[in-house]
């Protein structure tokens, strides 16, 4: 395979922590919904995984992977929460390094946003504080406040699922701290209302992301890699800012987090209308993610409509971040990463479809209205089949 010199530098090895990624480019967390209902890993997981593998990613992240049964969001959403579930981890592990790169779960907590949504006030929904928000257009829901027990059972889960994803052999874990999700919640101002140890001044407010890094990072190996998907900038009055995340990073870093990838925005946050097709703009969190990477010593992953790979490679020429996270590009076109290694720019197959069918299917299993009509058919883009 021929490399260009104008994406040499995407295709520049990587260490994180004690692990060397092959190239710059990463599968970023994107829920496609393939495990089964009872949080188990498919065969359709292991396909999808392996073929981003398989298509030339340096390090393959998993979707947002729940710690817990009170922590899930998705009907169909992958559960890492006990020694049952190691045997898919391990098979979906195994399919993703057989091709060269890293592999890493990422494990949230739903926090307010847990489901099942349609029964949404017939389970404890846990928030830092009983805050109404609109969990649907025109649906205001009201979560209950977590207490300090159920604080310390989040901390352990997280704990827990990271040692779970170490016996089954992947090579890290990246905690969800963004997007409105848990630990993201005790962050904001504006969610978080408590007047204990965690809630109030930022100590307080942060205290949540910094004990779970803690956690997973002395249940863990030295040479196990513990990423952290964060919230750079809630993009609401009042709430946690660009100023906050950079103030926290390195804290984090302190904490054992070994890699950063900032993201803007909260699910709440982007209904509002200065926010609204926020996520169509092209390196939408470039400013932000620089900011972050200003404050500490890790690699910093860049986000947000680089699917062109002449953006993606100024990202990193520029010095704005050590790593490229491709979602939606890799989701409809896993070849990406070596069409761009063998200069096929041509023969990239883009998503132009608006609205998203992937967003759109992800209940059920998420689709790509541009994938082959065979990988349509079976509801999954794997490895190709006679």
């Amino acid at each position: 395979m021929v490399r260009t010199m104008t994406f040499e530098t995407l295709f520049t090895p990587l260490r994180i922590g004690a692990r060397v990624a092959p190239n710059r480019i990463m599968l970023a967390p994107m829920s496609v919904c393939y495990g089964d209902a009872d949080g188990y890993v498919t065969p359709a997981q292991l396909e999808h995984y392996g073929r981003r593998a398989q298509g030339g990613a340096g390090v393959v992240v998993t979707e947002n992977f729940a710690v817990s049964t009170a922590g899930r969001q998705m009907p169909r959403q992958t559960l890492v929460a006990s020694d049952t579930h190691l045997p898919g981890l391990s098979a979906l592990a195994a399919e993703i390094k057989r091709h060269g790169a890293l592999a890493l779960v990422q494990l949230v907590h739903a926090g307010r946003y847990a489901g099942p949504w349609d029964v949404y006030d017939q389970a404890r929904r846990l928030a830092p504080s009983a805050v109404p928000f609109e969990l649907t257009p025109g649906r205001v829901v009201t979560p209950q406040e977590i207490t300090e027990a159920e604080i310390e059972e989040s901390i352990e889960a997280f704990a827990h699922a990271a040692w779970l994803c170490e016996q089954a052999g992947f090579d890290g874990v990246h905690v969800h701290a963004a997007q409105g999700f848990l630990i993201s919640e005790f962050f904001s101002p504006r969610m978080n209302h408590r007047t204990d140890r965690w809630g109030g001044d930022f100590a307080n407010r942060v205290r949540l992301a910094w004990e779970v890094v803690r956690a997973v990072r002395e249940r863990t190996s030295p040479d196990f890699v513990l990423g952290v998907h964060l919230l750079v900038d809630e993009l609401m009055p009042g709430g946690w800012s660009v100023e906050d995340a950079a103030r926290l990073a390195p804290l984090l870093v302190e904490a054992g987090a070994q890699f950063l990838f900032p993201v803007p925005a909260t699910f709440e946050a982007l209904r509002c209308e200065p926010n609204i097709g926020l996520f169509s703009r092209r390196g939408y969190g470039i400013d932000s993610t620089r900011a972050i990477k200003s404050t500490v010593d890790v690699p910093v992953v860049a986000n947000g409509v680089l699917g062109d790979p002449h953006d993606a490679a100024a990202v990193l020429e520029r010095g704005d971040a050590d790593a490229i996270g491709l979602a939606r590009p890799l989701f409809v076109d896993p070849d990406w990463p070596s069409k761009v290694a063998a200069d096929e720019i041509g023969a990239i197959r883009t998503c132009p479809c608006d609205p998203p069918t992937c967003l759109r299917t992800q209940l059920t299993g998420a689709i790509c209205d541009h994938w082959p009509p065979d990988a349509v058919e079976r509801g999954h883009l794997g490895y190709q089949h006679p």
